[in-house]
């Protein structure tokens, strides 16, 4: 007598195993892109507080990476020393007209990361997550909302086009 498994057999196992993938792939996705976000934000928080240094040292922000006193890794320095490119995307320091520190990760995902100095301008603007999409209802738009964000208006962020503001 021959012993195996029956077409029935192989048949349930592998409709288990794709129902199984189909609920853990989107969860799965959704862990990898707020890892990557919560990356960013780190990057970011650790800018606007070189930023608040360099504020309580000098009375002024800057816009040269090269003045704070951390050094930002594995990156591209632009000529003026304002923005610095990664593969991923790339972080910008403006200490005239915005006050903030933002990264934009445009590869991987469509988000960015906005740290606003606490002596600029905009300071009450704190922290905000940029979802740089048109649907607010697809994952890039959701990512913020998931890392407790709140949404606050559909605007223009250049030169990446149009996106949603959320806000921490």
């Amino acid at each position: 007598m021959k012993r195996g498994f029956t077409l029935i057999e192989l048949l349930v196992v592998v409709l288990i195993i794709g129902i199984l993938s189909g609920v853990a792939l989107p969860q799965y996705e959704k862990a990898v892109m707020k890892s990557r976000y919560s990356n960013l934000m780190a990057t970011v928080n650790a800018l606007g507080t070189a930023e608040e240094l360099y504020y309580m040292a000098n009375g002024e922000y800057t816009d040269d990476f090269e003045a704070l006193d951390i050094a930002p890794g594995g990156c591209t320095l632009s000529g003026d020393k304002k923005t610095c490119t990664y593969d991923w995307g790339s972080c910008k320091l403006d200490s005239s007209g915005n006050d903030r520190a933002a990264c934009v990760n445009n590869t991987s995902m469509k988000n960015g990361y906005a740290y606003y100095f606490e002596h600029g301008g905009h300071a009450d603007w704190g922290r905000t997550c940029w979802a740089l999409t048109a649907d607010r209802t697809d994952k890039y738009a959701k990512l913020c909302e998931n890392m407790s964000a709140t949404f606050v208006e559909n605007t223009n962020f250049p030169p990446y086009g149009s996106g949603f503001l959320y806000k921490f």
